[in-house]
């Protein structure tokens, strides 16, 4: 049966004002918005209190009716499908996925909220808005999510999708002591908070910017990191636009890489991520850091170099010809003064 087919049914043994104050707090009639109990208690004329009470009477008497019996089918299918899910759902999913069409997914809410063996549990820091069924499943999905971020928290850096889901799965095994259906992985997965997956698709903790990016200089980071070679600013910049789907400025992403020490300038407009070993500074500042030490050749300084920046051969040799910083010594090889 359609959820909204089992309300009717059910609201039958209900005196009209009892269901309008029904309707209109699970959004079961022409508006879909579920009024609190103050605006249902502006509406009648009457305390918050009263508006409760009504509620209340209005779901004791379903409970205690024929047709609720009547219905013992249907809540069963509704905890068969929370057990063979892993017990607890993200309330969004949970609605969607048991409405047959989004009209139905207040019906269903209606349902589960009847129904003494669910229960609702509020979002907080660590979990979404979610439903439940049965004492022990909350409490599974809690300590297998827990073990998860803090394996996430020890590697550090974004991973692949597959071995996530390795992740979730031993955590499982630990929690339970044998194994779960990925389908209940994906579903406990979605009751976090803390576990995300970046606009590359691979997964991690948002509290690490590779994967919860704030502001542009992160995004620039995840782009350069991506790319895994040195980009112009403005490429960065077009790179961006690609993850988020808008446009950015061009000078705002340049300001970003100029600030940020996270950043290197190897070249006419050319970043590249310090963690590569790049160094900052210019030429001059990486051939004397070079020669700390000891003493090159002219090709050697030139090859290195070149490693670390993207310039001409030449403009390293202009500055090793500055007597002030650099010293040729007899041998032909190069020293810093």
């Amino acid at each position: 049966m359609h959820p909204e087919e089992v309300t009717t049914k059910l609201f039958q043994v209900l005196p009209k004002r009892t269901k309008d104050v029904l309707d209109q707090r699970f959004g079961l009639g022409k508006n879909p918005k579920r009024m609190t109990l103050d605006a249902i208690g502006q509406k009648y004329g009457i305390t918050r209190e009263r508006v409760r009470q009504i509620e209340s009477d209005g779901l004791s008497r379903i409970r205690k009716s024929e047709t609720f019996d009547e219905m013992k089918p249907v809540f069963a299918a509704l905890e068969k499908y929370f057990d063979d899910n892993g017990g607890t759902l993200k309330e969004n999913m949970a609605l969607e996925n048991l409405a047959p069409h989004p009209k139905h997914t207040n019906h269903v809410y209606f349902l589960l909220a009847l129904h003494s063996n669910f229960s609702r549990l509020h979002e907080n820091d660590l979990l979404h808005d979610r439903w439940t069924h049965g004492k022990e499943s909350e409490g599974n999905a809690d300590k297998v999510l827990k073990n998860a971020v803090e394996a996430l928290r020890k590697v550090g850096i974004p991973i692949p999708e597959k071995q996530l889901y390795e992740i979730m799965a031993s955590s499982a095994y630990s929690v339970l002591g044998g194994a779960v259906t990925g389908n209940v992985l994906n579903n406990w997965l979605s009751l976090s908070k803390l576990i995300s997956k970046n606009y590359f698709g691979e997964w991690g903790l948002t509290e690490f910017s590779s994967i919860k990016p704030r502001g542009m200089k992160d995004l620039s980071h995840m782009v350069l990191s991506k790319k895994g070679e040195p980009m112009h600013f403005s490429e960065v910049a077009a790179g961006i636009g690609k993850l988020i789907g808008r446009a950015v400025h061009v000078q705002t992403v340049h300001n970003e890489l100029i600030k940020d020490p996270r950043f290197v300038l190897v070249g006419r407009g050319l970043y590249a991520l310090k963690d590569w070993g790049y160094e900052p500074g210019v030429v001059r500042d990486v051939i004397s850091n070079l020669l700390k030490g000891g003493a090159m050749t002219k090709e050697k300084i030139i090859e290195i170099v070149s490693a670390k920046r993207f310039v001409k051969p030449n403009t390293i040799l202009i500055n090793l010809e500055n007597k002030k910083h650099f010293k040729k010594l007899p041998d032909g090889r190069y020293s810093a003064r």
